[in-house]
């Protein structure tokens, strides 16, 4: 049992410095529809190049977010750009496991995109880079 759990450490310990120092990474802020703003948490807090807070969350003004601070850890994913985003409807549920997520604090923002919906509207997915020491896991 002890091995087993060691293993499963050590398995994380490997993986998240590796997920950290790939390419780029994202973090989904909300979602935008129809001009409306619709943060994924209140916990996710925008500023643009000059330092000052995003007041009015249109498009435009979010395409210039270059930092965020997050005040619970945020799940990163794979960055679909401004694409459509992949169906997995005719996907089997997943079990729960360990994923990787950047730790609360500040995160320098490299570039936003709008990945539509189908069902309508975008959602602001931010393109974050992470270091490791950054990098919690979460069970999802």
């Amino acid at each position: 049992m002890k091995a087993k759990h060691l293993l499963l450490l050590a398995a994380v310990a490997l993986a998240a410095p590796a997920f950290a120092q790939s390419d780029a990474q994202c973090i989904v802020a909300g979602r935008l529809s129809d001009g409306l703003w619709a943060p994924k948490f209140a916990a996710v807090h925008l500023f643009g190049a000059e330092g000052r807070p995003i007041a009015t969350p249109s498009r435009q003004a979010l395409a210039g977010v270059r930092r965020a601070t997050l005040d619970q850890p945020a799940l990163l994913s794979r960055c679909d750009g401004d694409g459509p985003i992949a169906s997995g409807d005719n996907e089997p549920p997943a079990q729960k496991g360990q994923v990787p997520a950047v730790a609360a604090g500040n995160v320098e923002v490299e570039g936003v995109s709008f990945p539509r919906l189908r069902t309508g509207g975008e959602l602001v997915e931010l393109r974050v880079r992470v270091p490791a020491e950054r990098v919690v896991m979460l069970t999802r």
